[in-house]
């Protein structure tokens, strides 16, 4: 199963006291907005602002326990999760490391 990534604003990841990322998003549109490894550049210019410091929720999809869904979108599939993200099922790395090693994390994971 591939992993899959949410970018958040490094300043607005905040873990709940039950381990927890609920983004805004889920509350909003009742689901948390990610996309595969090979989007999530593309993602990061198109829905943050140049300069933001962000950082990269690397996704273990065998952790959840929240419902996954693909949605068919016009950039082809992209992952939504339908509720908050379990810190056991997490590992943050910054966009540079996505670019560059995301795949020896992921593998390291298995």
């Amino acid at each position: 199963m591939r992993w899959i990534f949410h970018i958040v604003v490094a300043e607005q990841l905040s873990w709940g006291p039950d381990g927890r990322y609920a983004p805004p998003s889920l509350e909003a549109e009742g689901f948390v907005h990610a996309s595969y490894k090979d989007r999530v550049e593309e993602s990061a210019k198109l829905y943050f602002p140049a300069g933001a410091t962000l950082v990269v929720l690397a996704i273990d999809p065998r952790k959840l326990d929240v419902p996954l869904h693909v949605a068919d979108t016009p950039r082809g599939p992209m992952p939504h999760l339908h509720g908050a993200i379990p810190r056991e099922a997490v590992t943050v790395l910054t966009l540079a490391d996505v670019a560059s090693h995301a795949d020896s994390v992921v593998h390291s994971q298995r």
